[in-house]
């Protein structure tokens, strides 16, 4: 019990301290937890991710061969598609700006 009291007795120390700290808190909780965050890039991020989701005729095909192949190949389907994924992403992402930070 000792433990608990001890630890009680801290955080109302801290609290006692109080004006500098409870500034800062209120700062940060006005500011929000997305406020660093641009609403432009947001939605440009969204159309990525429905785009990622839409499955093409490709994806579709490879998915259709998946269960003749033998069991040793199958995880050959599934690394192949999520190449294709990331591979379709690029254009997409380079015509959004979002990689410009990065080149």
């Amino acid at each position: 019990m000792e433990g608990i009291e001890d630890i009680l007795r801290a955080l109302a120390e801290d609290d006692d301290e109080g004006g500098k700290s409870d500034n800062n808190a209120d700062k940060e909780q006005s500011d929000g937890l997305f406020s660093g965050l641009d609403p432009e890039m947001l939605l440009k991020m969204l159309s990525l991710f429905e785009t990622l989701n839409q499955p093409d005729d490709n994806e579709r095909f490879l998915l259709a061969l998946k269960p003749l192949l033998r069991e040793e190949n199958r995880p050959k389907i599934d690394s192949a598609l999520r190449l294709m994924k990331l591979l379709s992403l690029l254009p997409l992402l380079k015509e959004s700006g979002f990689l410009n930070s990065l080149i």
